[in-house]
């Protein structure tokens, strides 16, 4: 009976003492998992904001190449109006270079006084058109500046995304 009370004896002790090298073991690759999975919910939350940025930052690129081309159409427009007003001008002088010259060379030949008149009355009203619509041109000019400025601004703003959106890819691209 004392050899098998020293047999039980022996067995609980070296059974505690396994248990507590396994629990000991079984500690440090708990505490190993807790951690490594401490880890992942760190990385998940970065990728996550990471994620989020580039939704937003696209969505930003996305609305400010909106404006871009909306700001370009505009110019284009503005640009369209100022040309018109320009071939008007030209036709407008063209017309009364030719009523000038009309009323010149009639000294030499003979034109009625009233024709006289109603050429006169059209040099005048002539002139008054070429007066308004160099008013109306450069207006358009001042217009096409403002234009080709806000275009400027909207296209420096887009630069500026892509920057910032070439930036968060590299840093995608190499984590820390």
């Amino acid at each position: 009976m004392r050899h098998s009370l020293l047999f039980v004896f022996c067995f609980l002790l070296l059974s505690a003492s396994g248990l507590g090298q396994s629990s000991t073991s079984e500690s440090q690759g708990i505490q190993a998992l807790v951690a490594e999975v401490r880890q992942l919910r760190k990385d998940l939350q970065a990728t996550n904001g990471n994620a989020l940025k580039a939704q937003i930052l696209l969505y930003r690129l996305q609305a400010q190449e909106a404006a871009v081309a909306r700001v370009s159409g505009h110019l284009n427009d503005v640009r369209a109006r100022l040309a018109e007003a320009q071939d008007r001008r030209r036709a407008v002088t063209a017309s009364l270079k030719r009523n000038e010259e009309f009323i010149d060379n009639a000294g030499t030949t003979e034109i009625s006084p009233a024709d006289r008149k109603q050429v006169q009355s059209e040099i005048s009203r002539l002139k008054a058109e070429l007066e308004s619509l160099a008013a109306e041109e450069q207006q358009r000019q001042s217009a096409e500046m403002e234009a080709e400025e806000q275009l400027r601004t909207e296209q420096a703003k887009l630069s500026g995304l892509e920057d910032r959106m070439d930036r968060l890819e590299k840093e995608l691209d190499n984590p820390r």
